[in-house]
């Protein structure tokens, strides 16, 4: 199991490598076996295809902090630093990465963070006066305004510091929560 998951790592470090030399539309599954010096029958008995291995590289080098069950609304802001700032460290794969294919990291994002929002939203919501339907509604619209988010701050360079984008979230987050009570609140009174 060890050794798969070295195998699996040594890929994700050649993609790393070769982002840093050419666009991922023109890197290609030899490229990255050649890289590593493995063949491509031990590329594939690892992952389908470069995409699925783009996949792996992006829980490796930064999602890997939004996975967890303990994640919530208290501890979140320190996960989503530390994945910035490792997505700051690799900005540029991910710069070269989202540029080729932005789908792959923004739907990854987007479930993660959907998650998150949908676990916000059951805390919050202690009377059950929203609906599954609406929780999931509400954790995919801000799940999206988040990856767009992100990915605005991966194409212009990963500049702003990773503190700051975490923080910004938080407080969004923060907000949406103390809102919402209130909303509640003075429903709850009027009735």
């Amino acid at each position: 199991m060890a050794e798969g998951k070295a195998t699996k790592e040594t890929f994700v470090q050649a993609l790393v490598a070769l982002c840093q030399e050419k666009n991922y539309d023109k890197i290609t599954v030899q490229d990255i076996s050649q890289e590593t010096g493995l063949n491509r029958q031990t590329f594939y008995y690892h992952f389908k295809d470069k995409n699925d291995l783009l996949h792996y590289a992006y829980y490796q080098h930064g999602l890997q902090y939004l996975v967890s069950d303990e994640l919530a609304l208290t501890n979140w802001e320190e996960s989503v630093l530390k994945m910035l700032k490792e997505m700051q460290i690799f900005h540029q794969f991910y710069l070269n990465t989202v540029k080729s294919t932005p789908k792959v990291l923004t739907k990854e994002f987007n479930e993660l963070s959907k998650r998150l929002f949908f676990r916000l939203f059951d805390e919050v919501d202690q009377e059950g006066a929203l609906s599954s339907t609406d929780k999931e509604f509400y954790a995919r619209f801000l799940a999206h305004g988040c990856g767009g988010i992100l990915t605005d701050w991966l194409l212009a360079g990963a500049d702003q510091p990773p503190i700051t984008i975490a923080a910004q979230l938080f407080r969004f987050a923060k907000d949406i929560e103390f809102f919402a009570y209130r909303l509640y609140e003075k429903d709850w009174r009027e009735q």
